[in-house]
């Protein structure tokens, strides 16, 4: 099977499309399911260890979502740039972005440590956290801050691989990644021999090793010439034309999860105030979106990096054609997904809480948000296939339009001014999801991201 992946991502501009999507899609697929496993074992370890714990852990991974979102849409930025000159047979110029992202990249998350580190008791006191939260939650933060340096390797050092389709790679380093969490969160936290207990603190070591020995691989892969894309340091001087591109696709990328997560927080806020059915009901539909949807992130960065090697290449009926495969593909495992939510919605909600209520609401729940499977899926695949073609501004309007304007005014009308009650967050997500799928495809389809030229950055 690794043989069939190998074979189909040599070039991504020739050749049949649908299996370089699949060879793509799958190995990123389990990439996905790795990383949630990672989070998995940190908080099964540190649940151990009590509730304030966990809180603090919560908290703190809150804290470095909001932190680091600039350094995700840098990573997004890397893929686009780098898929295109690979596309272009420009190896130059992809050398020169790559060097100069994985720079910037530290530059940025040094920054981030000098400025938020002295500050990590504070954001826990802004937050609200209790005194119990707040001894189990800094040590973690400062960790977990200090080791970005670490994450931003591995994150970045994975967006390259990743955009010239090395996805094979990328799993086996996710897959040591998840060993040595899985070996080092037990010791670090309980302690062994001359190991001392270190609570979240161990948690937050564990996790930081996780990242880095398979990041320094990363590096060593990168820099000897045994991948299609080298890093050189005397490359690592950032350009003005580098940080140009690098902006106008990371900072919209950026901001479009900054927006999604501050909206999460406020429709929790709305179901919240209709109790703890309502709440543990709404948590587990969102846990099990997360789980359903992996399959359709993964394709849309696939579809992204399809887009970004062909446009380079100005193979642009194929960048069109791959975008669309792609959207293909997850509609069938959707619309699957979707029949199978809607007649066991009972059962699976049963799966996480028996509680009647909290079964009665999570079941509704399901049934209502299920048929809006397909549309995610059209929004977030085709949004991933215009961000691969470095056309994210728009994208990112439309995002805010129908997150800000749209679904938070209508979820808090449905569920305060209409017998719907909490049902009306159900319906908000459903319709938003309509709204944004069509929203984006309309734009995909008008083309104008095929217009978008290279420029150079060495």
């Amino acid at each position: 099977m690794l043989a069939y992946f190998r074979r189909h991502n040599q070039d991504l501009t020739t050749g049949p499309i649908i299996p370089k999507v699949i060879s793509l899609g799958f190995p990123l697929t389990i990439v996905a399911v790795l990383n949630s496993t990672l989070n998995l074992v940190d908080m099964f370890w540190v649940g151990r260890l009590g509730s304030a714990s966990i809180a603090a852990v919560a908290i703190s991974g809150t804290i470095i979502m909001v932190l680091f979102a600039i350094l995700v849409g840098l990573s997004r930025g890397t893929t686009t740039l780098v898929s295109q000159y690979l596309g272009a047979k420009d190896f130059k110029n992809a050398d020169s972005c790559a060097s100069q992202s994985l720079s910037f990249g530290l530059f940025v998350v040094i920054l981030i440590i000098f400025l938020c580190t002295p500050f990590t008791k504070k954001i826990f006191i802004l937050l609200g956290a209790n005194q119990e939260v707040i001894e189990a939650g800094v040590g973690y933060l400062r960790i977990m801050l200090v080791g970005g340096v670490g994450m931003v390797l591995f994150h970045f050092g994975n967006a390259i691989l990743q955009a010239e389709a090395n996805i094979i790679t990328s799993m086996k380093l996710m897959v040591l990644s998840n060993l040595i969490n899985f070996i080092l969160d037990p010791l670090f936290i309980f302690g062994w021999g001359f190991i001392p207990a270190l609570k979240t603190k161990g948690a937050a070591l564990a996790t930081v090793l996780s990242q880095l020995v398979p990041a320094f691989l990363i590096l060593f892969l990168l820099s000897t010439r045994r991948s299609t894309v080298h890093i050189h340091i005397s490359q690592f001087r950032i350009k003005k034309n580098f940080l140009k591109e690098m902006f106008k696709i990371s900072i919209p990328a950026s901001l479009q999860m900054l927006f999604r997560s501050i909206m999460g927080v406020v429709l929790v806020g709305v179901v919240a105030s209709f109790g703890t059915f309502a709440t543990a009901a709404y948590g587990i539909m969102l846990r099990l979106h997360m789980m359903v949807l992996m399959p359709t992130f993964s394709f849309g960065t696939a579809a992204g990096i399809l887009v970004g090697h062909n446009l380079g290449a100005e193979k642009f009926k194929r960048a069109r054609n791959s975008a669309w495969s792609a959207v293909s593909l997850d509609t069938l495992i959707m619309i699957s997904v979707g029949i199978l939510f809607f007649i066991f919605s009972n059962q699976i909600v049963k799966i996480f809480d028996k509680n009647p209520e909290v079964v009665f609401l999570g079941s509704r729940f399901l049934k209502i948000t299920s048929p809006s499977y397909i549309f995610i899926g059209l929004g977030v695949i085709l949004g991933q296939a215009l961000a691969g073609a470095g056309d994210t501004f728009v994208p990112m309007l439309i995002t805010l339009f129908s997150l800000w304007l749209f679904q938070i005014p209508l979820a808090i009308f449905l569920s305060k001014s209409t017998s719907l009650k909490v049902l009306g967050v159900a319906w908000s997500n459903t319709l938003t999801s309509f709204l944004h799928g069509i929203l984006i495809m309309i734009w995909f389809q008008i083309g104008r991201w095929q217009r978008k030229r290279l420029p150079e950055v060495i």
